[in-house]
């Protein structure tokens, strides 16, 4: 087997929108004191708006992120967010937050040569996948689906296994969390094109670009002239 594999992550690359997390954060909040619970949300709130104020959520991934991170700061049971991170997850699949999906992103899978394998790879919850894609109108776009992955240590396992079969310049992982999505992949030797939402380079990066859409040439170069 020799075809390329584009590895995808979903949260910020291809699933766009922080409704959900500002719910998350409520609901971690509500376990604090009146007075910790407004100072919580204000911190998460500030680094939503892209200027965090506090040393928890300077250096925070992504919104959810941030919840986990003020979360710790404010000793709220690991257990505990970790249940509310899972109930705000279901209530996305089931419809309740705004989403969506890149401009253009269906009609680039689309574009892509049928030696192009395309893998979707993420921490979310695999059960609540499916109902989200099909709002996004990226359901049966991806040749396979990943879900609760385990990144960065399940992604080196996966890409471990893909190496088997071919180079590493045929993989190419594309995402917003380095640790995450494009360590594992650059340590292999592989391709990684990184979406710097927050102003944070990447050095070891192929690409980066600030959106996935200023990505595409990039990636439809990848797809096309390998």
């Amino acid at each position: 087997m020799n075809d390329a594999i584009l590895l995808f992550d979903y949260d910020g690359t291809v699933r766009l929108g922080s409704e959900h997390a500002t719910h998350y954060a409520r609901l971690v909040a509500a376990e604090l004191s009146p007075e910790d619970e407004r100072a919580f949300l204000a911190a998460h709130a500030a680094f939503v708006a892209g200027k965090p104020t506090t040393a928890s959520t300077f250096d925070a991934y992504d919104a959810d992120n941030a919840v986990r991170r003020l979360a710790g700061e404010y000793g709220v049971a690991d257990a505990v967010r970790a249940a509310h991170y899972e109930a705000t997850r279901e209530r996305m699949a089931a419809g309740d937050f705004a989403v969506s999906a890149p401009p253009g992103f269906a009609e680039f899978l689309w574009g892509l040569p049928r030696s192009v394998e395309v893998h979707l790879v993420t921490n979310a919850p695999e059960a609540t996948l499916e109902p989200v894609l099909d709002r996004l109108g990226l359901d049966g776009l991806f040749d396979r689906v990943v879900g609760d992955a385990a990144k960065p240590v399940g992604l080196e396992r996966m890409l471990d296994e893909l190496l088997e079969d071919r180079k590493p310049d045929r993989i190419l992982s594309v995402g917003d969390i380095p640790v995450n999505d494009l360590v594992p992949a650059a340590d292999r030797g592989c391709q990684t094109a990184y979406i710097d939402h927050y102003g944070r380079p990447w050095p070891r990066a192929t690409a980066s670009g600030r959106t996935l859409e200023e990505l595409y040439p990039f990636l439809h170069r990848w797809a096309h002239e390998g």
